[in-house]
């Protein structure tokens, strides 16, 4: 362990060290006093110090131990060895010697101590009458509080010596050591995971970092460290460094500190009934335990690392005698967060006989918290018969939540038989999640008396209800399925484990319908709902976040988005490793509709290994879908082809509404450079099936891919579709589509303006660069440069590369049957004039199409027509052929 702690990188102490060189090199001071619990890196610090210092002058290294602080002048015994064994305890005798030690020496000394909390008494007075006088500098470490030598907090009171407090890192700053001790980039999720572990310790997460490591808790995949199962943290080296503070402890402090890992979190005023007031300072100053601010003053283990450690130091008789203790203990009035849990494990770890009823409520607590191993051992010490099911429903969450899913079906489908109401609406959404049949053909007969919560006005059983709309596969029925969620939210009443997560579908639907105000508004309640609401419900929490993200971007509401995901990654952090994956995704699916290509590819690529290791929600396909359209844009074809095999082979689960989206990314990205019309024909049609269901915005997306990977001959279904959609950003589509189809560069330049002015990088840069390819065969050139200079712009705003093509070029593709009629009439000579009167179009439009017919032949001029005839392929899309 101590070359461990000899190796602590200096992060986030830089600035520290510059303070105390100026400290120690400016004249003005005679010495600094570095403060930091055990950890923190003061060694470290002052030692990069004393390098930085250079040769200036003799340095005295003392070393304090708590051995030596019971022997006057032990630290000061290696440089009084010409003093006579028997004046060694003549306090003057070693003064004489000292002083005239220090007036010999060319320089001034400076005495560098570590530990100075264990000098003793003597040597103090020494240090600090040397500093005191400005015979000699001392550059002392100390532990916090009273520990503190008065001497030196006298020194630094009459401005001799400076003082410096140095605290745990940042997250910032513990992402940074993680890459640095692994040597490669790291998972933000495993650096936010270690830091609430250690609670930012640099020696508790160099410790940490490195059984991780060794145990095969942390996985390398693909040039990224990742978390792969959740570490030990009883077994870390470091443990050392709490069992030698435990073994200094009264009997008084480390009972407090043992019921405190045990049982916290506790109220102050529950620890002060068990010990006294100067123990419980004591443990707070040796970074044991931390009691937080205000009114409700609660105890708990410093970091869950010192919890755990001093969780398993503690001998079965003793821990069973610390229970009854703290079982006598007067209860607070409002339930403190995990501490039912903690409790529950040392009742378990007891042998305790707890309550069937007491076992169930923790399960689902722990599920719901994506505690899996706790929920697992709650549930299966559930012996009575009556709970079996219930209990069998929770072990099945808690395997499904570890990725055993065959395992989870198996105790689903042993759960017999299911009362009516919240048991069998937990089944069936487990059900639909493990993709099998609900179980509630198996319900139990005795239905009636079901709490009031869980039935309709009529007697009915809302859960029934429930169940049946919230986990079944909605394929070619939105509609319905619309109408059957605004029922269910009339009907639910105040039973917000129903109505919240209702809500939430409801607003995802209407929101892909194109119903973006009315979704937003829904989406609104039940995102608050969630937020206030104790929803008792595994992983419906997290479908809350992800429907909730979904609606911010289609909204566009970039801001908002990016609080949601940073405030669930800062305050759920033990969630991490089973909803990680889901938060990379929801990133980079953003970065991707902003048009940031480059950076959603990273993010999605975290994102498909998180979700690779851990993915309840089932969103691993639909990331495989976005991961393979962001590396084709970024001309990433291995990649790319690499990410749509992979969608193509998993069984699509969530987002639901988002199933077609998916696959058109896939096949968007499977397109390559050029328009294929294979695929471009696979894109229309699965546009057409999003408009039969009504997913109107989800239609409008895959033909904006259609449109980005060359096919412009579906403008006119584009702005259709943008015209069935609320939003700002759909009155630019609808008026982008229109412009592309008249080729209307002048249009699209001013579109793309408005878009940027908006907020909507990615279709600013859509229409700058279509106006650039109508513009290509301009005589005019300095109006294509001056659209290539706004396109050029467009792309370093949003962050991507300068040569980055959004949208392809025609050239190559078929030519549509429409486009294919004016084709044969040009060539046989025609004016657009007269193909626009047999044809019953305008000449703008015959303009347009001309204008396509160019970019697909790769000609500048009506002359390289005459004659063409359809010596083309022709792509026929469904549907007429348009004007």
């Amino acid at each position: 362990m101590e070359s461990l702690a000899k190796s602590v990188p200096l992060i986030e102490r830089q600035a520290l060290v510059k303070d105390l060189v100026r400290c120690l090199s400016d004249g003005t001071g005679s010495g600094a006093l570095v403060i930091g619990a055990a950890g923190t890196g003061k060694t470290a610090v002052v030692k990069a110090a004393v390098r930085e210092l250079g040769p200036s002058g003799h340095v005295f290294r003392l070393t304090a131990t708590p051995a030596l602080a019971a022997v006057p002048f032990g630290a000061l015994s290696p440089y009084l060895s010409r003093l006579p064994d028997g004046e060694l305890d003549s306090h003057a005798a070693v003064v004489e010697a000292m002083t005239g030690s220090l007036k010999s020496e060319a320089d001034r000394p400076l005495f560098v101590v570590d530990d100075a909390h264990c000098l003793d008494p003597g040597t103090v007075r020494q240090l600090a009458q040397a500093a005191a006088t400005g015979s000699a500098g001392i550059l002392a470490t100390s532990r916090p509080g009273p520990m503190i030598p008065e001497e030196f907090l006298s020194l630094w009171d009459d401005g001799i010596i400076a003082k410096f407090d140095l605290g745990p890192l940042s997250r910032t700053g513990t992402h940074q050591l993680c890459e640095q001790v692994l040597r490669a980039e790291v998972s933000p999720w495993v650096s936010a995971l270690f830091h609430d572990a250690a609670d930012g310790n640099p020696l508790m997460l160099m410790s940490l970092i490195h059984h991780a490591r060794n145990s095969g808790a942390l996985g390398f995949r693909h040039g990224v460290w990742f978390l792969l199962a959740n570490p030990d943290m009883a077994q870390v080296p470091a443990a050392d460094v709490v069992d030698r503070q435990l073994r200094s402890m009264t009997p008084e402090e480390k009972t407090a500190a043992m019921i405190v890992a045990l049982a916290g979190p506790l109220s102050l005023a529950q620890i002060l009934r068990i010990s006294g007031p100067k123990a419980v300072d004591a443990l707070d100053t040796a970074g044991i335990i931390a009691v937080s601010p205000g009114q409700d003053r609660l105890v708990r283990a410093a970091s869950p690392i010192v919890g755990e450690i001093i969780r398993h130091r503690v001998p079965a008789g003793r821990s069973s005698a610390l229970r009854s203790s703290v079982l006598s203990l007067p209860s607070v009035r409002a339930a403190v967060p995990g501490a039912a849990l903690n409790r529950l494990r040392w009742s378990l770890d007891c042998g305790v006989d707890v309550p069937p009823a007491q076992l169930l409520q923790a399960a689902v607590a722990a599920n719901t918290a994506l505690d899996p191993s706790t929920a697992a051992r709650a549930a299966g010490a559930i012996r009575d018969p009556s709970f079996l099911p219930d209990a069998r429903i929770q072990l099945a969450y808690s395997h499904f939540i570890l990725g055993r899913p065959d395992t989870a079906s198996a105790f689903l489908e042993s759960a017999q038989p299911l009362r009516a109401g919240r048991s069998s609406y937990l089944a069936a959404l487990l059900a639909a999640r493990l993709g099998s049949a609900s179980p509630s053909r198996h319900l139990h007969a005795d239905a009636g008396h079901l709490p009031q919560e869980e039935q309709l006005h009529d007697g009915t059983a809302v859960a029934g209800v429930a169940a049946e709309l919230l986990s079944q596969e909605w394929d070619d029925r939105f509609m319905a399925a619309g109408t059957g969620l605004h029922e269910l939210v009339a009907t639910s009443g105040a039973n917000s484990e129903i109505r919240v997560p209702a809500l939430s579908l409801l607003a995802e639907v209407l929101t892909a319908q194109g119903r973006l105000h009315t979704g937003l508004r829904l989406d609104g309640e039940a995102w608050r709902g969630a937020r206030s609401a104790s929803l008792a419900l595994p992983l419906v929490y997290e479908d809350l976040v992800v429907r909730h993200c979904l609606n911010l971007i289609r909204a566009g509401d970039w801001n908002a988005l990016g609080t949601v995901l940073d405030d669930y990654a800062a305050r759920e952090p033990g969630r991490l490793l089973y909803s990680g994956g889901m938060l990379h995704l929801m990133r980079g699916y953003s970065r991707l509709r902003q048009g940031r290509m480059r950076e959603s590819l990273a993010e999605v690529r975290l994102g498909v290994e998180e979700l690779s290791i851990a993915d309840p929600l089932g969103l691993l396909p639909f990331a495989h879908a976005v991961a393979a359209y962001a590396a084709a844009a970024v001309g990433h074809r291995r990649e790319a082809s690499q990410h749509s095999l992979a969608h193509r082979q998993l069984v699509y689960r969530e987002p639901k509404t988002l199933r077609l989206l998916a696959e058109a990314y896939s096949r968007a990205a499977d397109l390559g450079d050029g328009a294929d019309p294979s695929g471009l024909e696979a894109l229309a049609r699965l546009a057409d099936q999003a408009q039969h269901e009504g997913l109107r915005g989800v239609e409008s997306e895959i033909r904006r891919l259609a449109f980005r990977s060359g096919d412009t001959s579906g403008a006119e279904a584009l702005a259709l579709s943008s015209s069935a959609v609320d939003g700002p950003e759909a009155r630019l589509l609808e008026s982008y589509a229109a412009a592309v189809a008249a080729s209307d560069a002048v249009d699209l330049i001013g579109i793309s303006d408005d878009a940027q002015n908006g907020g909507h990088a990615l279709l600013a840069l859509e229409a700058a660069q279509q106006a650039e390819r109508i513009l290509e065969d301009e005589p005019d050139r300095w109006r294509l440069s001056a659209v290539q200079r706004r396109v050029h712009h467009r792309l370093v705003e949003a962050g991507m590369s300068a040569q980055l093509e959004v949208v392809h070029s025609d050239r190559g593709a078929a030519l549509t049957a429409r486009e294919a009629e004016v084709l044969q009439r040009v060539s046989g000579g025609a004016t657009n004039a007269e193909i626009a009167a047999e044809l019953c179009v305008s000449q703008r439009t015959v303009e347009g199409h001309l204008s396509r017919i160019f970019a697909k032949l790769g000609v500048g001029r009506r002359a390289d027509l005459l004659g063409a005839g359809v010596a083309h392929p022709v792509s026929f899309h469904s549907g007429s052929p348009g004007p």
